[in-house]
């Protein structure tokens, strides 16, 4: 007789690609299969939290994305952005009848990128100029295109003319240029003219000899400059030519990249002036930048880590400046660290880490500076449990506390999560296949007992399509959630229209008071009951992998076992099975109609028999009640 002892779930659900693989360390800390169960960083596993419905979107017929809007860890809201408007949740409720208008249509929504600072987010899309948002106040907001000094194209042309300026600054001031042959047309407003160490932006066309500019950098003089002395250079962003899809905030600067036109650029703003991409030589000056490579890989997005990290799509790039230096034009080195190339699923940064989706999106990788190799990594943190993400992943976010968990969307609409410390070399990957419904995007914000996720879910309710807002909420161990409370016990509960014609079980005063289906918005239950929790029931479990057993042999793999007991150790929980088999949690002290108290100690089964290379052992919850698995030890005998 053999005892097989699993301590912890902190390798999460394993690949079924690597049953065989009893030989690796994480074999021993994983299982096979982990469904609507957290694996927890201390080595548990417990049911995962249910959602509340919150509201439904304004048309459910069109996609919607969630964008965080974080002003501190005390104000943060969770914005709505739908086809071509905007509205505002905030303390888990929208803010009533607030809406803003926007140019951002429905195609456009899994695209956009942004930024924060403070009260202000700058919002990426590569057809449109840079959108700034700005929070005033909870009902009012506004959003403009606000770049003031848009960087101009290079190397630029070279009109076949003389070009003599009438004055040389200073700056803002206008200067009237002309040519000595036609050099000029009316679709050369917003060009810049660089001449005599200066440049200046046109906004006035008089005719081919004749325009008007901004001096922007001040000329050292006005004498006449002949041909090839001065150039004439384009925008880099217009419709035409596109707009960067990615920014972010990086030593002061808004740094942007990568246009349709020039997919492989990288912006950045006069420091401290972020609307301001006026380029020049200074140390604050605006810059652009080329990361080059030996093909065309346009950048993804952009990141602020210890240092500016560009996503391409075919490699990763770290972007500093001197020794000790910040970023500034004439020092930039661009270095290619690895070459797995990124998706456009916005990455999310884990302290020192950036969380990205590899080109394909199904891998993801870590990406962070090494010191033990003095040099940046990006391991696939997927790889045992690649299953997982097969799908492809379409969205994700990171929820910071109570727990370290990377909260994912696959593109058929099931979330997976991998609960992932660094520190604790904890990597552990579950699936939430429970969730009824389709899921399509995902975010994060803080409140006081840690952060809510916030999700889309697009649900089929009476026959019609519904999109709803939901979070998650340890208050509920149930999805699409309704907490409701009466002055006085009654068995009538309404409010219940987001349900209409489904089934939903029903918590009451802390107890399973039954399962009902909503007719009107409305169910009656057996029970009166002074709180409830209605919602969507779901089943969470967790299977064991067949244990690994040092035998004459040398291995029971592929040995036939008899369980003759299985222990498992529970911490405050409230119902379990194991393999089906009840086990009892309710002690004569309780009362009928209330819910057992919560157990934490050791249930066991006997004799669970015979099977050929395996011991299957699965534990699962069936209720809508708290379940929180530590430990399990299996008491075997191995016959060859």
């Amino acid at each position: 007789m053999s005892k097989s002892l699993q301590t912890n779930f902190t390798a999460g659900e394993l690949s079924p690609r690597l049953y065989g693989r009893v030989d690796i360390a994480r074999y021993n800390n994983a299982a096979k299969k982990m469904r609507d169960s957290i694996p927890q960083v201390q080595g548990g596993a417990r049911r995962r939290d249910g959602t509340i419905y919150v509201n439904e979107v304004k048309t459910s017929a069109k996609r919607t994305r969630l964008i965080p809007f974080i002003f501190n860890e005390n104000t943060a809201y969770m914005l709505e952005f739908g086809d071509s408007y905007m509205r505002v949740y905030k303390n888990g409720a929208r803010v009533a009848g607030y809406e803003l208008a926007t140019s951002f249509t429905e195609s456009m929504l899994p695209e956009l990128d942004y930024t924060q600072g403070a009260d202000t987010m700058f919002i990426f899309h590569e057809t449109l100029a840079i959108r700034r948002l700005q929070r005033l106040a909870d009902n009012s907001w506004t959003l403009d295109a606000p770049i003031t000094a848009i960087p101009f194209e290079e190397p630029g042309s070279y009109p076949a003319a003389s070009l003599t300026p009438d004055i040389t600054g200073p700056i803002g001031a206008g200067v009237t240029f002309t040519a000595t042959a036609p050099a000029f047309s009316a679709a050369d407003i917003d060009s810049s003219v660089k001449i005599n160490g200066g440049i200046a932006k046109i906004y006035s066309y008089t005719d081919p000899y004749h325009v008007v500019a901004i001096v922007t950098q001040v000329l050292t003089a006005t004498v006449q400059a002949p041909q090839n002395a001065w150039s004439l250079h384009a925008p880099a962003w217009s419709a035409s030519r596109g707009y960067p899809r990615t920014g972010t905030l990086f030593e002061q600067r808004l740094v942007v990249g990568g246009s349709p036109r020039f997919p492989q650029t990288i912006w950045g703003s006069i420091t401290g002036a972020y609307l301001d991409f006026t380029q020049g030589v200074a140390d604050d000056d605006g810059f652009s930048f080329t990361a080059a490579s030996d093909q065309i890989n346009p950048i993804q997005y952009l990141a602020s880590s210890r240092t500016l990290v560009a996503f391409t799509s075919g490699g990763e790039f770290t972007v500093t400046g001197g020794l000790e230096k910040p970023l500034a034009p004439t020092n930039a080195q661009i270095r290619q660290r690895s070459n797995y190339g990124c998706a456009r699923v916005r990455p999310v940064r884990i302290r020192d880490t950036e969380m990205f989706i590899q080109r394909a999106g199904r891998k993801v990788r870590a990406f962070a500076y090494n010191v033990v190799n003095d040099d940046w990594t990006a391991p696939d943190i997927s790889v045992l449990s690649e299953h997982a993400t097969n799908s492809g992943i379409v969205d994700m976010c990171w929820q910071q506390e109570p727990a370290s968990i990377v909260w994912m969307v696959r593109t058929d609409g099931v979330p997976v999560s991998v609960t992932y410390d660094k520190d604790q070399d904890v990597t552990a990957w579950a699936i939430h296949s429970g969730f009824t419904g389709f899921v399509e995007s995902i975010a994060t914000i803080p409140d006081a007992a840690g952060d809510q996720v916030w999700m889309v879910v697009k649900r089929t309710i009476n026959g019609s399509v519904k999109r709803y807002i939901e979070r998650f909420d340890p208050s509920t161990l149930t999805d699409c959630a309704l907490i409701a409370t009466s002055g006085v016990a009654t068995k009538n509960w309404s409010g219940l229209a987001h349900l209409e014609g489904k089934e939903v079980v029903v918590v009451g005063d802390g107890g399973v008071v039954g399962r009902y289906t909503v007719t009107s918005g409305a169910i009656t239950i057996a029970r009166a009951s002074l709180e409830v929790v209605i919602g969507l029931d779901y089943v969470n479990y967790v299977s064991l992998l067949p244990p690994e057993l040092p035998t004459q042999e040398g291995s029971s793999s592929g040995s036939s076992m008899r369980t003759s007991l299985a222990t498992a150790r529970f911490h405050e929980t409230t119902g379990s099975t194991i393999n089906d088999q009840v086990l009892t949690f309710r002690t004569m002290p309780d009362a009928v109609d209330a819910p057992p108290t919560r157990f934490s100690g050791i249930k066991q089964i006997e004799n669970l028999g015979w099977a050929k290379g395996d011991s299957e052992i699965e534990i699962k919850q069936t209720e809508p009640m708290p379940w929180h698995l530590l430990s399990v030890v299996r008491k075997l005998a191995v016959n060859g």
